[in-house]
């Protein structure tokens, strides 16, 4: 009787598949004949090696039949490209190793690549774009397309072929179908995964988060060595072992996939599922054919129940740790956006609209503090109070946008100013600024006072459909070591376009800042 082969996928983007996959998607005609003989050897090979050692079991009783994992990594990574390299396969183990007729055999070829492609289709398009393995729908949709899907059309359509050859009687069918169904499933468990693992086909689901350690390496070597030795027992000393117990080895393979990864994992698995087929082809073991129905199913089961724990832990813990990663980045974003909103807001509370410097707010808090590290260190501090001259007549002749416009040159005239100063520059409203001067004397401040006084009267403001440029003058008051604004208006009242100098030892009751912020 025969056996079959496994079918290719279709790929939807090969850049998300990995080396393996770009390197098919991207190889010529030599290369793509080279790689179908490669897979028509494996998939021949691995055939041959399971006809030989499950013979005395029957057909269709061995949970893994190899050649299904060749073909879904096959279709997986390489899509409809390795179709023929799996007929080719399914076609050399069915007609020359398994003796079935040529025509027969070539349709169990067919069926044995276009299952593995059905499946492979079906588990892309399910597949989430972090990896197959990394969230339960990848993993559902691995199961229900490479795993179900593929060993429903190979058995389903092979079982077919032989009726229709007349090898097999109908009222069989049924049996060889389903032992065909759990024969290719079982072979897809035992290796598939861990073959697109290794080959980097798949992204490799995150780390645990947790470094492993040497009890972690003992863990997986214990593990190991212990499936060893339960499938090495003889049949005598294998009955004090209970079938049922065996299953508990998914508790380490568990801990292997929680401390170290699903690759390691996987990987422990399969160690595990080879010892347990060598050892119970081989009359050992505890799944001995007096306690066991079909040995080799009880090792399937064992397979299949540890994988499926395996991948959906897995893919929990990828989801669980792609959604914490996700709320951190989102808090980080929140707390940025958060921080900068604040920074903005603090800013236009800060700012003047119209000019964008300090407003009268920001400028006395920052004279006020000023003013007391003045006062606690004995430094000098001089503070300059400008007032635009015949500013309102501006208003009125060439309008209030005239009058902003120069405002905001007289803003960036005592920036550039102030270049090379540490100072304050602010805006008390209307057309008065403010500088502070930390650390300057009166006859620094006096010195720039004039500086900016002649700065200004120079200044040609141009304005808008304006054809004659206006001139503007200011009147300066500077005051040494204490905020005021009492020689601004001494300035004004001796001819405007001047600077006068006073020197205070307190602060008059009309120009403490509680009043300035009137």
């Amino acid at each position: 009787m025969l056996k079959h082969a496994e079918p290719v996928q279709g790929a939807p983007a090969a850049e998300r598949r990995g080396a393996a996959a770009r390197f098919i998607a991207g190889a010529g005609a030599w290369g793509l004949v080279g790689a179908n003989l490669l897979v028509a050897a494996l998939y021949a090979g691995l055939g041959a090696a399971a006809g030989v050692f499950f013979a005395r079991f029957g057909l269709f009783p061995s949970p893994i039949w190899l050649p299904a994992a060749v073909a879904t990594v096959a279709c997986l990574v390489g899509g409809f490209r390795l179709v023929p390299g799996l007929f080719l396969g399914a076609l050399a183990v069915n007609h020359l190793l398994l003796s079935a007729p040529l025509a027969t055999a070539a349709l169990i070829g067919v069926t044995n690549s276009l299952g593995p492609l059905a499946g492979a289709v079906l588990t892309r398009a399910l597949r989430p774009p972090t990896g197959l393995f990394t969230r339960l729908r990848g993993v559902f949709g691995f199961l229900a397309g490479s795993v179900v899907l593929h060993a429903a059309i190979t058995s389903g359509g092979g079982t077919l072929a032989l009726v229709f050859a007349g090898g097999l009687p109908p009222d069989a069918a049924y049996a060889v179908a389903t032992g065909w169904l759990l024969s290719d499933a079982g072979g897809v468990f035992f290796a598939a995964p861990a073959l697109m693992l290794w080959l980097g086909a798949e992204r490799t689901p995150a780390s645990p988060g947790t470094v492993a350690g040497p009890a972690d390496g003992l863990v997986l070597a214990a593990t190991a060595a212990l499936a060893a030795l339960v499938f090495a027992l003889p049949p005598a000393e294998a009955r004090l072992v209970q079938p049922e117990a065996v299953f508990l080895l998914t508790i380490p393979i568990t801990w292997v996939t929680l401390r170290i990864s699903l690759r390691a994992a996987y990987t422990l698995l399969t160690l595990v599922s080879v010892v347990a087929t060598i050892g119970t082809l081989a009359g050992l073991g505890p799944f001995q054919p007096e306690v066991v129905a079909n040995p080799l199913r009880a090792v399937g089961m064992m397979i299949v129940l540890m994988a499926t724990n395996a991948l959906a832990l897995m893919a929990l813990l990828s989801e669980r740790r792609e959604a914490e990663a996700w709320l951190a980045g989102s808090n980080t974003r929140l707390v940025a956006e958060v921080a900068a909103r604040t920074a903005e807001l603090c800013h236009r509370a800060e700012t003047d609209d119209l000019t964008g410097i300090g407003n009268r707010g920001h400028f006395l808090r920052r004279l006020d503090a000023a003013f007391a590290e003045a006062r606690r260190d004995g430094a000098a501090l001089a503070l300059l109070v400008l007032d635009l001259d015949h500013f309102r007549p501006l208003n009125d002749t060439r309008g209030h946008a005239a009058g902003d416009a120069a405002l905001c040159d007289v803003a960036r005239i005592c920036t550039a100013q102030l270049e090379g100063w540490s100072a304050i520059l602010g805006r008390l409203g209307g057309e008065v600024f403010a500088i502070a001067l930390p650390g300057a004397g009166p006859t620094e401040a006096a010195a720039l006072a004039e500086g900016l006084r002649a700065a200004i009267a120079r200044h040609s403001f141009r304005f808008e459909n304006d054809q004659v440029p206006a001139r503007l003058t200011v009147s300066l008051g500077v005051t040494a070591l204490l905020p005021g604004d009492a020689a601004v208006f001494l300035a004004k009242a001796r001819g405007r376009n001047r600077v006068e100098l006073r020197l205070v030892s307190g602060v008059p009751q009309e120009m403490r800042a509680s009043n300035l912020s009137r």
